[in-house]
């Protein structure tokens, strides 16, 4: 059967005449998914009766099966223009298989981000490959990412106002550092503004959206933990913003943390007992509200781990004038508030574009670009004392600044690369204050309380000739010179509030010198006293005074800028 595609539609050459089959369409590729085994089809483009030009990914599984007539409800519902009766649809059923084998093969995608070298999105792709790549259901949903003005409008509009305020750029960055995770070869993350209501936590929010698409773009914690699963996959290697975490319910925000931080959703069973397939995103989120992450988790009698703390970094929000230090001439901050938010509505989305194209114009030499700048902000921002949960969230940190000097390098945004960094060491100078040490949280409370009972045990001793310490804490003596504290087990373990099973939470102790032991799967010292063998911990307290003095400052803070947020003006009506 001959076919011939002309302006005014399709045509079937039949007893011995054209006869017109339906309006205009074409099949642009043959597709299938990367692994070239399933999910073939083909990307079909038509035009509606109102000659707009529509695309969308058919399954060849539906073309030349039972669910055809699911293609065709497809086609009229747009507006494609069928005749009438079965043999037309039979015939363009036909038409489009018969062109499919000929077309030029194609890869489909299912989700946006990072396919290899390509970057998809529901609305658009960047990068090279050796064939086209093309987002599955573009008719299916709306796209999320939209655009609206020129980025020199952004630039002028938007970026000009961020200059000068540390977490308005800090926030661009977040937004421009998502795509950067894969290359980055680092782990999800969530950056979480923490503040009075009327401080412009929502403004910060939304400048960082513009820089993806519309308003709509930024979403609401106010949700149930499927949905925010749903929508943390849809914002795949992209900036997640998120809303309004008081209002949420604190179970379903334990979930969808769960789900960001671990990249993917719980595994779960089918009705059949079958597991049911998971859902992985790789993002940053950017959330704020009145109230911590540690607030909500102790709602729901859980307590923040180290592992969740390496992901979720809540930052106080600061400024001089609530979320900002720079007004650029205007009154108040509220006028800068309802400019923002009036210009984000107007400006959107093709900052994000360019930048994207710009990765991937350079997606070979980019993750080592990367690592090479990360390492540089890094061996100016660590010190030895330093914990290793620190230097993990001041490497996502340091993403953040590269994203941002990669962006200025470019011309994206209408700052330098020095005010880049600046903005960005404030950020953390105010995170780190906020959380008030250096070290991983649980061994800086176990280091705090071995502090203060150093103090408190220091004359609680009995001299260890005596064999018997009765109603003192424990015996001293002399080993090479240096003293040492044998305190039993049962009463150190009270003492520091330490629970049965211990060995976990002593270990940092034995890596830093502060505890000796002759059985060292019970970490303790066995030892004969006149009538009997007792177990202790064997302690050197002079190690531990030695290790506090030697912190710079007390804590470790002094490299990087705080910022006092009293007084400050805010923006009463976000």
């Amino acid at each position: 059967m001959k076919f011939q595609l002309r302006d005014s539609g399709l045509y079937c050459y039949s007893s011995g005449e054209w006869q017109r089959v339906g309006g205009w369409i074409e099949v642009v590729a043959r597709t299938r998914l990367s692994n070239k085994k399933h999910g073939h089809g083909a990307l079909l483009q038509w035009k509606n009766m109102d000659n707009l030009l529509l695309r969308e990914v058919v399954y060849a599984r539906n073309l030349n099966g039972d669910n055809a007539r699911q293609i065709r409800e497809l086609l009229v519902d747009t507006g494609y223009l069928l005749e009438p009766g079965n043999i037309s649809w039979t015939r363009l059923q036909r038409y489009l298989l018969e062109e499919m084998a000929k077309a030029p093969p194609a890869t489909i995608v299912d989700r946006t981000g990072w396919h290899n070298t390509v970057f998809a999105t529901s609305s658009w792709t960047a990068g090279q490959a050796g064939e086209q790549h093309h987002f599955v259901g573009q008719l299916s949903t709306s796209p999320i990412l939209q655009e609206k003005g020129s980025l020199q409008d952004w630039q002028a509009h938007i970026g000009r106002l961020c200059v000068g305020n540390p977490l308005a750029v800090f926030s661009v960055g977040v937004a421009l550092a998502a795509p950067m995770l894969q290359p980055a070869d680092l782990e999800n993350g969530v950056f979480h503004l923490a503040g009075l209501s009327g401080y412009g936590k929502a403004t910060l929010l939304q400048v960082a959206t513009s820089v993806c698409g519309a308003p709509t773009f930024m979403r609401s914690w106010i949700s149930t933990s499927n949905g925010l699963t749903a929508v943390s996959a849809e914002h795949n290697d992209m900036l997640l913003a998120l809303d309004e975490i008081g209002l949420a319910k604190p179970e379903d925000i334990d979930t969808a943390t769960y789900y960001i931080m671990n990249s993917a959703s719980k595994l779960r069973a089918k009705i059949t007992g079958d597991l049911a397939p998971q859902t992985h995103c790789r993002t940053l989120a950017l959330s704020s509200g009145e109230i911590w992450f540690s607030e909500i988790f102790q709602q729901v009698g859980k307590q923040a781990k180290a592992g969740q703390q390496n992901h979720l970094v809540e930052i106080p929000v600061f400024g001089r004038f609530g979320a900002f230090d720079d007004l650029h001439g205007l009154p108040s901050s509220q006028e800068l508030v309802d400019i923002l938010k009036r210009h984000t509505r107007r400006y959107y989305g093709t900052l994000f574009r360019e930048w994207v194209e710009h990765l991937t114009d350079d997606i070979d030499e980019l993750p080592a670009y990367i690592q090479r700048e990360t390492r540089k902000l890094l061996d100016l921002w660590v010190t030895p004392h330093m914990a290793p949960q620190v230097i993990r969230v001041l490497k996502r940190f340091a993403l953040v600044a590269v994203a941002l000097c990669l962006a200025c390098k470019n011309y994206l945004v209408p700052w330098t690369e020095a005010s880049s960094v600046q903005a960005v060491e404030k950020v953390i100078g105010a995170w780190l204050q906020n959380r008030g040490h250096i070290f991983d949280s649980e061994e800086y409370r176990l280091l705090i309380r071995l502090r203060d009972a150093v103090v408190r045990w220091n004359h609680r001793f009995s001299k260890f000739e005596r064999g018997d310490y009765g109603r003192m804490i424990g015996l001293r003596r002399d080993v090479d010179g240096e003293r040492q504290w044998l305190i039993p087990k049962n009463t150190f373990l009270e003492e520091l509030g330490l629970p049965s099973r211990y060995m976990r939470d002593i270990e940092p102790l034995f890596q830093r010198g502060f505890l000796d032991a002759n059985e060292k799967s019970r970490g303790t010292i066995k030892i004969k006293l006149r009538d009997r063998s007792e177990r202790f911990f064997a302690l050197w307290p002079d190690r531990i005074k030695a290790y506090w003095e030697s912190l710079p400052d007390g804590d470790g803070l002094s490299q990087f800028p705080t910022y006092p947020s009293i007084d400050s003006e805010v923006a009463e009506n976000e």
